[in-house]
């Protein structure tokens, strides 16, 4: 709509000033075509550089995520640097289990920041500010142009305890190493078994009427907390030899 006013006005400022004859009425309608084409022209400087006829509109959205990882033992959030300074980063996850991850939106507006929570569930909280038109009307005269321009966002992304936090090259190293972990040596082999041993000792003598069916839980606690710590220290050793 803004557009056309100015084409009009100019066409009929053009036609008033060069194809009628000097007259009171061809003064009044050279001032009125050139007021409205000035007019015009202001307003589209006002809305590109101040935001005339919109306003600040804040909305928020919370999104449960899942890990990137396809290993449920190894639930990641992957964070990706923008740039070589380092000071801006995507992060990647799944909105949905059965697809392809996605991530966080890489613009200067867009901020990241990451809490570690308690429980299972991770999600992301997007708080995002925008300007928009204040009514049909402006929405109409600058043609919905810049309706909707991000002006700020922050994404808080709340992940468990459980989660770690890897570039995608750390995670690519993290599950070359892991496979290792699957088939382990002899020697490692015989230090499990030991540890195992121990601590099934230490549970017999706490209960020395301990059942088997208590025995094979002890066993797999205990496994289960060796290949804790081992993975524990193996993503300790990822991130300290990729940074």
């Amino acid at each position: 709509m803004i557009v056309a006013m100015i084409i009009v006005s100019t066409i009929c400022l053009y036609l008033a000033f060069i194809m009628m004859k000097k007259s009171v009425l061809r003064s009044i309608l050279v001032a009125i075509f050139g007021f409205a084409l000035l007019g015009s022209l202001y307003l589209v400087n006002a809305n590109d550089h101040n935001h005339f006829g919109m306003e600040k509109v804040t909305t928020t959205e919370t999104s449960t995520i899942y890990s990137a990882s396809p290993s449920k033992q190894m639930p990641l959030l992957l964070r990706q640097d923008v740039g070589t300074a380092g000071k801006r980063n995507v992060y990647i996850y799944k909105l949905d289990l059965k697809k392809k991850a996605t991530h966080t939106k890489a613009d200067y507006d867009v901020f990241n920041k990451v809490q570690k929570v308690s429980g299972n569930t991770a999600s992301l909280t997007a708080k995002k500010t925008v300007w928009r038109y204040k009514n049909n009307f402006y929405k109409t005269l600058f043609m919905n142009q810049n309706n909707n321009k991000l002006i700020k966002q922050v994404n808080t992304i709340k992940v468990p305890t459980t989660w770690t936090e890897l570039t995608p090259t750390q995670a690519k190293v993290l599950a070359k190493k892991a496979k290792a972990l699957q088939n382990p040596s002899a020697k490692q082999k015989a230090q499990m078994a030991a540890v195992i041993q121990k601590a099934v000792v230490a549970a017999k003598m706490k209960n020395p009427q301990m059942t088997a069916a208590q025995q094979k839980q002890v066993i797999a606690q205990a496994t289960a907390k060796l290949q804790a710590t081992a993975l524990k220290q193996l993503i300790a050793d990822v991130k300290s030899s990729t940074k």
